[in-house]
């Protein structure tokens, strides 16, 4: 009784949030002041008279507050029309304030009294369509044919996966998890075949994948676009005070939240599956933290154009390009670095009226912040000036009187460059070398970072003195180059090659693969110049890789759990905020890891009694269609005579969602399961909870029709294989 109460209550406040900004009546209609009144009436104990004026005064401000309603149903980012609100509110608190008490008063200063304009959520769900599926005759489950599981060779002699292992295991690790009908299409490929086509995605079409991703605004726009329409609210309030301000789309929240949904829409449906696999990886491995300041505007490119297109190519283009991104700049600080006897020039002072008296304090116009090295400077002010000290004074980016740009070389980039991004931490650089490298990539900057500016090399910045990395001396009087050739020691490093080798079958292999296996890979990696595809091509051609040791010996990250249980059932998901949430709650908030060394590639985060308990609930979330936005039609995966008997039941769907024999300790848990009384899904103590910003425009992908008892067994046997040790593990 108690959890029908809890639901009934949200249903009920979700739809008081929705009405505002989702009906046209609501914005036209006069206010209904009544419940606000009664509201303010319950909290301060206004009496009669306090009422009337409460009334009195809600009234003279009816037509403004119609108005901001109006603006808000029209364009609810509209610039202006927040503060336009909280003046209104503010007016009318003030108003009140003057037939209050001195405890009324006080009351009142920490009270929610604002009048109900509705304004926009910092995230709306824009929802993607649906996936294209098949429509099949007769259940998927029922074509399914179940693997034989690895099993221990005889005394002396070594055990060997069988090829349709070899299939399984595969799929299990370049891909987010085998849908329904995969084992039997790579079959007929052969391994190889599909192997190939994996390595150079552009050859797979993904075109259906791409038009459904055509919606999401923020996707196709530049970082500096990105800036103009989903501004911080700063930013917005002052464009408001301009002539024919531009429009704005959302808030900056919206970017993030975008670029995960399109990164959980394509763990789930892309047909590129290695690619996106390894923009996973890439991504960890060159983590940016998202959240972090003007990285908001800047972390949708870096994935899309940095990470994504390099994924597969040559390792030295990918850590170029990483090292020239403005996420990563701005994100380990490197924009800040400059010589410290650095000094911005100045243009020659134009030449004056013969007779005119010079004007001594007028200051002079800066460099322009994309003038190439050599160029003669542009009377362009430097705009990334305002911006220099935000991170140590903590000053607001949009202050009208920033503080000057402190001088000095940052190691913050230098570091992790070689730590985690090249030769790792026993690679055998010394710290000379990191304040050498620091040195070399001074004036590696970004022009207006907090406008969404591109990289821009300045040479005023750079230290031009002699540099020595790693034995390698750089004459002095450099400039941009001390850094790309810096780039080029690192990347063809022994060191490097072994430590990415090992991180990469760390990734594929097992969580500590063989240092003969690692060794080999790096040799690879050196003779092809740091060829990714072919790296890659000889870990997963390796006999290490298809050891029965290390069948299923690696536990799925939460993304690669959810990704991997939607492509079980052949569901789908628009990647709304529900399944974020999820992950969240699983320990991998997407695009949202605060330290440079990313997630291990190891399973120890994701084995422990907390965690675990998440994962189950996940999988009997997903099971019974309780997660917004993501679901499966059940009617597609087992019929109705199969769903009758617990164990046929069980003989279907293990083969589809689990692809092997389940062990005995499985079977007994699933049957036992099964066998319980049928209860509606998780708790909902174990229900993710939602923000209500998202609520508004929340779609749900259809869950098949009213749930029935056979259905019901059906998400309790799905639930239940997702929660074998079978499933969690890849």
């Amino acid at each position: 009784m108690r959890l029908t109460t809890r639901v009934v209550l949200s249903i009920v406040l979700a739809l008081a949030l929705i009405f505002p900004l989702s009906t046209g009546v609501f914005a036209q209609a006069a206010p209904t002041f009544e419940p606000f009144v009664a509201r303010i009436r319950e909290a301060l104990k206004l009496n009669d008279d306090q009422i009337k004026e409460l009334r009195r005064i809600l009234a003279a401000h009816e037509q403004k507050i119609t108005e901001l309603r109006r603006r808000a149903q029209a364009n609810p980012y509209s610039p202006g029309l927040g503060p336009e609100v909280e003046t209104e509110q503010r007016a009318i608190r003030d108003e009140l304030a003057a037939y209050l008490d001195e405890d009324q008063k006080g009351k009142l200063a920490s009270l929610d009294a604002r009048v109900p304009v509705p304004l926009p959520p910092p995230f709306v769900l824009v929802n993607i369509p649906l996936r294209e599926r098949a429509s099949n005759a007769s259940p998927l489950a029922a074509a399914e044919r179940s693997i034989p599981s690895p099993v221990a060779a005889p005394k002396g002699k070594s055990a060997r996966l069988t090829e349709d292992q070899k299939l399984l295991h595969l799929l299990n690790r370049v891909t987010f998890g085998p849908r329904p009908g995969d084992v039997e299409r790579v079959k007929r490929m052969g391994i190889l075949a599909f192997l190939d086509e994996q390595l150079q995605p552009d050859s797979i079409d993904d075109s259906q994948l791409e038009s459904r991703l055509a919606v999401l605004p923020t996707q196709r726009m530049t970082s500096a676009e990105l800036y103009q329409f989903y501004p911080p609210p700063n930013a917005a309030d002052e464009r408001a005070k301009q002539p024919n301000p531009p429009p704005i789309f959302g808030r900056p929240q919206q970017m993030i939240g975008e670029m995960i949904q399109q990164k959980l829409v394509r763990a789930v449906s892309s047909n590129r599956q290695l690619q996106e696999v390894m923009t996973d990886f890439w991504f960890n491995h060159f983590n940016v933290f998202a959240p972090k300041e003007a990285n908001q505007w800047l972390v949708t490119s870096y994935e899309r154009d940095v990470i994504r297109p390099n994924a597969l190519g040559k390792f030295r283009d990918l850590l170029l390009a990483t090292a020239m991104s403005p996420a990563m700049l701005y994100y380990l600080d490197n924009w800040l670095s400059a010589a410290p006897d650095a000094r911005q020039p100045r243009p020659p002072a134009p030449p004056r009226q013969p007779g005119a008296p010079p004007q001594p304090g007028k200051p002079a116009p800066a460099a322009s912040p994309g003038s190439p090295e050599g160029a003669t400077p542009s009377v362009r002010p430097d705009e990334n000036a305002a911006m220099m000290a935000k991170k140590d004074t903590g000053q607001n980016p949009q202050s009208p009187k920033p503080p000057q740009r402190p001088r000095g070389i940052n190691e913050n980039y230098a570091r992790e460059l070689m730590e985690l991004h090249t030769l790792g931490v026993d690679g055998g650089y010394t710290q000379k070398d990191v304040q050498e490298v620091a040195r070399c990539f001074t004036g590696w900057t970004i022009d207006r970072p907090f406008q969404g500016g591109g990289f821009v090399f300045r040479p005023w910045m750079h230290d031009t003195g002699p540099k020595t990395v790693l034995g390698v001396t750089t004459p002095g009087g450099g400039g941009i180059s001390d850094a790309i050739q810096v780039i080029d020691i690192l990347s063809r490093h022994p060191s490097t090659a072994r430590f990415i080798s090992k991180k990469l079958c760390q990734r594929f292999v097992s969580d500590d693969p063989s240092p003969l296996l690692v060794e080999r890979v790096a040799q690879v990696f050196l003779k092809t110049g740091g060829d990714i595809r072919e790296v890659l091509r000889s870990i997963l051609t390796s006999p290490e890789f298809n050891s029965p040791a290390v069948f299923r010996a690696k536990v799925k990250s939460p993304l690669e759990l959810a990704a991997s249980a939607v492509r079980a059932v052949d569901g789908d998901t628009n990647g709304a905020p529900a399944l974020h949430e999820w992950l969240r709650r699983m320990g991998e908030p997407l695009y949202q890891y605060a330290f440079p060394t990313g997630y291990k590639e190891t399973s120890e985060r994701w084995v422990n009694t907390g965690v675990f308990f998440n994962r189950i609930n996940f999988a009997v979330a997903l099971a019974n269609n309780q997660i917004n936005g993501t679901s499966y039609e059940s009617a597609r995966l087992v019929s109705n005579d199969a769903a009758s008997s617990l164990e046929q039941l069980t003989n279907q769907l293990a083969p589809m969602i689990v692809h092997t024999e389940l062990s005995a300790e499985s079977r007994r848990a699933v049957l036992a399961g099964l066998a319980e009384p049928t209860t509606s899904g998780i708790s909902s103590e174990a229900k993710p909870a939602v923000a209500n910003s998202s609520t508004p425009t929340m779609v749900a992908v259809k869950s098949g029709g009213p749930v029935t008892e056979t259905r019901k067994r059906i998400a309790r046997a799905i639930g239940l294989l997702m929660g074998t040790t079978e499933f969690q593990r890849r």
